[in-house]
């Protein structure tokens, strides 16, 4: 008797071991089971306002992705969470992602604020589903943009006195510097709601003006509106004097 259960106790041992092994492999294949599919969106940028001197609404599709941070939100279809995932967009629009259903943002915040400034716009897309190996077209609507933009412009009352203006704007981290009418820039409006500016200006020969170092204040700017600073000048004193038009309605829309 003794015998039979010393060869039992090896036998057993054995086909636990195999048990277990055949459990490992199987866990295993569970942990590296393969990712979510892929699939293809194809991105259309829309409805991008622009500014035009007639006030009138303008809107074009924009096709320089290059310039936009692309953002994908959402859930893949194994139920992992996406968060703020920057997606790259190829020059045709092309997205891959995993299958799942998301929104998809876009933001060109970074240009915006690039040299003299450029009309920033934001949008997000609708809520889609996209399955594995599908193509879907994704739509993100820009609408009007979220920052300001500034002109100058020299009034009769200035140029018999002064040449050579230059306005220099400010937001506090940001400065811009516009020395002709010509030039245009473009700020996100600060907490303050207001940008400080310089205007420097030399007296025009002959006149009894003496240069202007520096005149200085502030001007507010409204997201989405045109804001043309006017320069006066006093008759009497010289002093130049901006003022903010209010006349021109100025629309990005």
């Amino acid at each position: 008797m003794k015998k039979a259960i010393l060869h039992t106790i090896p036998l057993f041992s054995v086909l636990l071991t195999a048990l277990l092994a055949l459990t490992s492999c199987g866990q295993e294949r569970e942990d590296t089971a393969a990712p979510d599919g892929e699939a293809t969106l194809v991105l259309s940028l829309g409805d991008a306002r622009l500014f035009t001197e007639l006030t009138t609404r303008a809107e074009r599709v924009v096709t320089d992705y290059s310039r936009y941070t692309f953002t994908l939100n959402g859930t893949t279809i194994s139920g992992a969470p996406v968060v703020d995932l920057v997606v790259p967009v190829g020059d045709d629009g092309i997205v891959k992602v995993a299958a799942g259903s998301y929104t998809l943002s876009a933001d060109n915040h970074d240009y915006a604020n690039a040299d003299n400034g450029h009309p920033w716009y934001t949008g997000i897309s609708e809520l889609f589903t996209i399955d594995v190996n599908e193509t879907l077209n994704v739509a993100i609507a820009l609408g009007k943009p979220k920052n300001a933009r500034i002109t100058v412009a020299v009034d009769d009352s200035f140029t018999a006195l002064y040449d050579d203006p230059v306005v220099t704007l400010s937001d506090g981290e940001r400065s811009v510097t516009l020395a002709s009418s010509e030039d245009v820039c473009h700020f996100i409006i600060p907490a303050s709601g207001a940008l400080a500016y310089t205007i420097t200006a030399a007296a025009k020969a002959g006149s009894h003006a003496t240069d202007m170092a520096s005149s200085t204040g502030f001007v507010e700017i409204q997201a989405g509106y045109n804001t043309t600073v006017r320069l006066k000048a006093h008759p009497a004193s010289g002093i130049i004097i901006p003022v903010v038009d209010g006349g021109h309605a100025g629309q990005f829309d």
